[in-house]
């Protein structure tokens, strides 16, 4: 590809994997030598994902998009499901969720070109204690070593990236608000950051991005962007029980378009998603004899 006057971040998490509403590679082999049968939401989700791999990989090719690196934003793993005694846990044995996830992420590496993976941790309740889990993966797929917040070496809870000048802070998480007021969240996490990097105690943000609540938010101000990525779990019973309508996740991924220089338009930031609606479902139809 010849040399383009932007980088592309893929922006991707939350895969969940080992939840049986997360996402779980086709034909994947445990340790014990079995094998779980995809549910139909599983296989939704795992060709979703094959059909975004295929659609970064067209893309990238016809020179629409040019991917220089991809960031993981954490919750790779579903975990041991403690609060909810496995009930909705393909395997709890965190190596063979971390081996799925790897099946799951080579299939978005083969897509595109060699580039620079970086990877976050997510919640310890699914990452487990210090990101654990997640550094295993993280280096067993090439991921970059950064120093960042907290202990790592190849994942960190806090990822500042300067990219052509352009610095974008990465977390996993934010506080979970719903309904009429989801944007509100990271609105404040951007007025915080500013106030952060003025004190001197942060380094500046142009855009913070975070994951965790499942669903797709973009806020921009003149000189700001604040981006929520979706996921790819579909809804849990933790979920419905907080409410069925308000509590639907957005499932895919992010691109975040960076211009090496100034260009004709003010902002250097650009965000692009790519995204798949949840599964169809339809009522059941009342019979009476």
């Amino acid at each position: 590809m010849a040399s383009q006057p932007y980088d592309d971040l893929i922006v991707v998490g939350d895969t969940q994997c080992g939840s049986i509403f997360g996402l779980w590679p086709e034909r994947y082999e445990l340790s014990d030598g079995g094998s779980y049968g995809l549910n139909p939401g599983q296989k939704y989700l795992w060709d979703c994902w094959n059909h975004a791999a295929d659609r970064l990989e067209a893309a990238t090719k016809k020179e629409l998009i040019n991917p220089t690196g991809v960031v993981f934003m954490g919750d790779a793993i579903d975990g041991r499901q403690r609060a909810q005694e496995a009930t909705e846990a393909v395997t709890t044995r965190i190596s063979d969720q971390a081996g799925a996830f790897l099946k799951c992420m080579k299939v978005l590496q083969s897509a595109m070109p060699p580039v620079p993976l970086y990877m976050i941790q997510g919640t310890e309740y699914h990452d487990q204690k210090a990101g654990d889990a997640i550094e295993g993966a993280a280096a067993a797929l090439g991921a970059v070593e950064y120093g960042g917040v907290g202990s790592g070496r190849h994942s960190h809870e806090v990822l500042d990236l300067d990219v052509s000048g352009s610095v974008i802070n990465f977390a996993h998480h934010i506080s979970a608000l719903t309904g009429f007021y989801r944007a509100t969240a990271i609105d404040k996490e951007a007025l915080w950051s500013t106030i952060a990097a003025k004190d001197g105690k942060m380094p500046r943000a142009d855009m913070i991005v975070r994951a965790h609540v499942h669903y797709f938010i973009h806020v921009e101000h003149e000189s700001k962007h604040a981006l929520v990525v979706p996921s790819w779990q579909l809804q849990t019973r933790y979920m419905r029980k907080h409410s069925v309508y308000r509590m639907l996740p957005t499932l895919g991924l992010a691109i975040i378009r960076v211009w090496k220089e100034a260009t004709f338009w003010d902002d250097k930031l650009q965000v692009m998603k790519m995204v798949y609606g949840l599964p169809p479902y339809k009522p059941h139809i009342h019979k009476h004899a």
